[in-house]
């Protein structure tokens, strides 16, 4: 879970300021009923075990329910976490 905190980093970095982004919950693609098995179909199976699957509100739409959610696979890089896919 070590790989958890500086996926939401590289998460919230990637959206915009004014977008006002907030992590709702992050979890391992591996553990990841919900988008995980996407991450790893779309990755193939050695990127999914390196992939955070990043849940984001962002509280500058609170009306759209579909533009305020967001959610992206971070994955490890050699220089660091990045987010690879913005999925919704």
């Amino acid at each position: 879970m070590r790989s958890v905190p500086p996926a939401t980093a590289a998460a919230l970095a990637a959206e915009p300021a004014r977008s006002k982004p907030l992590v709702a919950r992050a979890a391992l693609a591996t553990a990841d009923r919900e988008r995980g098995p996407q991450a790893k179909f779309d990755c193939g199976a050695r990127a999914w075990r390196r992939t955070v699957v990043v849940y984001i509100t962002l509280r500058a739409f609170p009306n759209s329910p579909s533009l305020a959610e967001r959610v992206d696979f971070v994955g490890r890089f050699a220089d660091g976490y990045r987010v690879w896919e913005v999925v919704h």
